[in-house]
């Protein structure tokens, strides 16, 4: 099993299309958050590789992860952060809206690893929801596997957030998960799966590509290298970004 693929760790990055830094955060439970702020792509990688665990040769009896940092979760802020920026971002500091999500996960308790048949509900869920989209005349969004559910990109123009709208874009994108688990009720309860709450400004999303660490790793509830599905080639829908901003 590999613990970090860094093609689909650059593709993550290239997919955020940030105007200028990212933050990460590297995150385990019972340890002190960790965060890094990049200024490009190259950095990007080389910061989730060395926080990512490293995974012990196959003759090593234990499924034990080593490594200087330990094992952690690598997340990225998905929305644009204003460039003088010195900790991990909060509401006032974002200033641009390119990224729209929703997040599919299948409903089990915290820090636990999701079955292979609770995770193949999640990617029936996202592919009811993507191939709306389509049929709907938006551009489909992105799928991606993130090591217990599926993230649903959808790619918008850059929008830029100030002190007087952030509140509006906030309400917006909350309402559009609102609508969605409203349209996509029937699905959701049929797989007992949810879509979990990604519509703060200053959101952070797994990166793909890295490793999930959540739980302990076991045969039945293993630990995943997330992935993309879909080509993640980034497709900017201006339709999209009109209806998230007309919601009420």
């Amino acid at each position: 099993m590999k613990n970090f693929n860094e093609k689909e760790v650059r593709f993550f990055y290239q997919l955020l299309n940030h105007k200028g830094i990212t933050e990460l955060r590297f995150l385990k439970r019972g340890t002190f958050p960790a965060f890094k702020l990049v200024k490009n792509e190259d950095d990007f990688v080389r910061e989730c590789k060395k926080w990512t665990p490293t995974l012990p040769p196959p003759s090593q009896p234990e499924y034990i992860l080593v490594g200087p940092h330990g094992k952690r979760n690598v997340y990225a802020g998905l929305r644009d952060r204003r460039g003088d920026l010195k900790k991990c971002a909060n509401f006032g500091d974002i200033v641009g809206l390119q990224i729209v999500t929703l997040d599919i996960d299948p409903i089990r308790p915290a820090e636990i690893p999701s079955t292979n048949e609770e995770l193949k509900k999640a990617m029936k869920v996202a592919e009811i929801i993507r191939n709306w989209f389509k049929e709907n005349k938006f551009s489909p969004p992105i799928r991606a596997m993130t090591g217990n559910g599926v993230c649903l990109y959808f790619c918008t123009p850059f929008y830029k957030v100030t002190d007087k709208n952030r509140y509006k874009i906030t309400r917006c994108l909350e309402n559009f998960e609102i609508k969605m688990r409203e349209k996509f009720k029937k699905e959701l309860k049929e797989n007992n799966c949810l879509i979990d709450r990604m519509f703060d400004l200053p959101r952070i999303g797994k990166v793909i590509g890295t490793l999930s660490v959540k739980g302990e790793n076991k045969k039945e509830r293993p630990w995943r290298l997330s992935y993309f599905i879909d080509q993640p080639k980034r497709i900017e829908d201006e339709k999209f970004l009109k209806m998230i901003l007309k919601l009420k």
